[in-house]
Parts: C-alpha cells; structure tokens; sequence
C-alpha cells in the first residue's frame, strides 16, 4: 500500500462542511491501495466542533502541528468566545473592533487568516516524509494557507502533489463583500497562480469553480472535478419519516448562511402561506450559524414567528434532521460568478430522500445536479414559492445517487494518485 500526507487544517474534532471531504477521503482511500497519513494544525481555530467525527479517524496516523493564531487574536480583542464562518460577511451591528479586525484580515494578510500554522506545519511534514515512505501529497483548502505548506514540501522533496480547492481562492464570494485594496490582491493573486503552476493535479469541487481557476491557463490537462458527496454509512439505521400526524410542516436549512444567503422570497411565501392557511402552518428551522442579517430581516418582515434559529448539531443529529424534516432548502449565495457554487451538503440532502428546494439561479450547476435527479423546485431569491401547489415528492428510489457517494469520490482520487504515481518524477 502507498502512503499519502493529507494535509488539511479542519479536522476531527472540527465540525463543519469543510471537516467532511478530507475526513471521508481518508476513510475510503485505503480500500483503493492508499494509506493517509494527517498532519494537521494543533489547537485549531474551527467554527464548531463535532466530536462525533472522531469514530472515522481511530485508525488514521495524524500528526498536530504547532501554530499562532490570528483568529485567537481577533477573539480576545472582540470578546467572541468562537468567530463563525459568516463572520467573515459585514453585519448591521458590528463594533469598532470587529469591523477594524475584518478589514485587518483582508487587506493586511494573505492567503487567509491560518496563515501562522505555516512554519509549524512545514516543519512538522518534512519529518513526516523523512520518518515515512510518502508516495503522494494532498493539500485541501480553503484556508489556502495549506497549499502553499504543500507547494513548498513538494518542492524540497519532489514528491507528486495533489491539490483541492473546495472554494475559489481570489474569486471567492467573502472578497465580493469584502473588497481588497488592490496591493494585497495583487499578491494573493500571484500566490494562487503559483500554487495552480506548480501542483501536479488540481481537483476541484464543481465545474463551475475549476472555471473560474482555468482562467489562469495553468490547469490545462492537470485538472478534475470530484464532486462532494455522502457517506452512506452516515445513513445506515435511520429513523423512518414519521410526518403524517405532525400540527405544522418543517422546512429546515442545516449549515451555515452568510450575509448573501438571505431567502427572502422563501421567507415571505411562507408567510403568505400561514396567513391563508390557519389548520397548518409551515416553521423554517435553521440549524447552524446564520448571519444576524438574516434574522434582522426575518423580525422586521413579522417572519420571526415562523423561524426558528438552532445552534449546529452534531452530524449524526443533523443527518436525522434532514431526513425527518418535511422540506429541505439550500440557498446558493447571491452573487457574482455564483453558478458553480455547490454547497456539500447538497449531497446529504439528496441522499436524505426528502423533498429540496433550492434558491438560487435555474442555470447554476447544483440546479442541473437536482434537475437530473428528478428534483423541480428552483427559485430565485426573491421569487414567490406557491406552497398549496408544490409537490412534495420521496426520492428515496434514484438509482443513479451512488455516483455521488464518498467511496465512488475515493475511487476517483486514488486513480489520480495511480496516475500520477506512474509518471517519470521529472514530468509536470
């Protein structure tokens, strides 16, 4: 069996969307011949913690490096005891403090905010490749930061290197609300495009972000979309819907929304709805970190009734949540260059079996995803959703979601690493 360094900052106990992809590679990859072997950073700044997690990583070697965090910084300074991933989006009642710490981040440091890990981390896998066989190198990001950590091991070793991007990188949508003065972006820039010149392989997580990255010309013959997916042992032994006898109908939203994932339209309609409709009224529960925007937005419309705003679960509560919930929603952020933006857990909703409603462009990527599996409800963010004629349907029967589980994902980036690994050394 070979040996591949995984490196990646979100790991168990870390929670979250961006936790799940690395952690699942790694649990399928030795059923294809690849052993991962972690390094990760020690004492991370997550943006929640799932301790559930730690079941699919007791055989895995994981090694924890030593770094600062300028996230530490930003809470000690603003009094957050934990800085959310929607953080990162302005809100209406920031302080001093916390609009100068945001600014500071995106106009004073690059790649990304994890940035101290670097040197602990470069130190850290350098003994990991002296101390072991390492046929392969994987990097996946965001933070970015973890690129350059593999870019320059790759380049003091030779070893082949694999390179993630589960977001853009300087096209990312927290830039598109966050504008960077231009000296800065120029840099990151740079960074980007030397990670894309120099990796071996670059995968991404949809068509439409490869694009974006295909603009630099370095990925040409180099690159592949793996898509996110769902692991279907985290669906063995789940409860059945019992839903007949509920009193009112549960629309539910799990993960985070940012400042540019206001459903407005669905929000409305679901007020429309409970004012005509007194027998059963229909609750939006969103469970995971939401912007305080959202919830502004919900209170001023008269929507703060019919919304119900639930910290983040662990993952097996959250998978229990999909399945038991009467209709699922996922926003696309509403945005420029939004088309390939492919929230992961899209994936579990799916495999969840109950009804989707996703908000955001007919022609982006994760609509066309849904539309080929029998999936009709698409909305623009501020469209009017007619919930006496939506047909709310069991998908529980399509045959063709295996394609987008998490072993058929690690079947696909083990032929890569094979491929890869079958090269002369000196090929790029």
């Amino acid at each position: 069996m070979k040996n591949v360094l995984i490196i990646s900052y979100y790991w168990p106990p870390s929670g979250g969307g961006g936790v799940q992809r690395v952690l699942k590679f790694c649990k399928y990859l030795p059923d294809y011949g690849w052993n991962p072997i972690v390094l990760t950073v020690e004492d991370g700044e997550f943006p929640a913690f799932d301790n559930s997690l730690l079941e699919d990583v007791n055989n895995i070697v994981c090694t924890k490096a030593k770094g600062f965090s300028l996230y530490s910084i930003f809470k000690k300074f603003s009094g957050k005891k934990n800085v959310p991933s929607y953080q990162i989006s302005p809100g209406n009642g920031d302080n001093l403090i916390t609009r100068l710490a945001r600014w500071i981040r995106f106009n004073l440091i690059i790649p990304d905010g994890r940035i101290g890990w670097y040197h602990g981390a470069i130190k850290a896998g350098k003994k990991i490749i002296n101390d072991n066989n390492i046929d392969m190198i994987f990097t996946s990001g965001p933070p970015h930061s973890v690129h350059l950590i593999g870019n320059s091991l790759a380049k003091k070793t030779g070893i082949k290197w694999v390179t993630d991007f589960r977001d853009p990188w300087v096209d990312s949508f927290y830039y598109i609300e966050n504008p960077r003065n231009k000296v800065i972006s120029f840099f990151d820039n740079y960074l980007e495009k030397l990670v894309l010149r120099n990796c071996n392989y670059l995968i991404t997580v949809s068509n439409g972000v490869l694009s974006l990255l295909n603009q630099n010309k370095y990925v040409n013959g180099k690159s592949e979309v793996i898509y996110n997916g769902y692991d279907p042992e985290d669906f063995n032994n789940k409860k059945i819907k019992k839903l007949l006898n509920r009193k009112n109908i549960i629309i539910s939203h799990i993960g985070t929304l940012s400042k540019s994932q206001n459903p407005k339209g669905l929000f409305n309609s679901v007020k429309n709805y409970n004012r005509l409709n007194n027998r059963k009224s229909i609750l939006v529960k969103c469970i995971g970190n939401v912007h305080s925007s959202i919830e502004d937005y919900a209170i001023k419309n008269d929507l703060k009734q019919y919304l119900s705003i639930l910290p983040y679960v662990e993952h097996p509560l959250a998978i229990n949540e999909m399945i038991n919930s009467d209709i699922l929603f996922v926003v696309i952020p509403d945005l420029e260059k939004n088309r390939g933006i492919i929230t992961g857990k899209l994936f579990e909703y799916i495999a969840s079996g109950t009804e989707i409603i996703l908000i955001g462009k007919k022609n982006s990527e994760a609509s066309r995803i849904l539309m080929d599996l029998g999936y009709q409800h698409v909305y623009g963010i501020n469209d009017e959703i007619d919930f006496n004629s939506l047909l709310i349907s069991n998908h529980k029967s399509q045959s063709s979601v295996h394609k987008i589980n998490r072993i058929e994902q690690s079947k696909q980036l083990s032929q890569i690493f094979n491929m890869l690994s079958e090269e002369s050394p000196y090929e790029m």
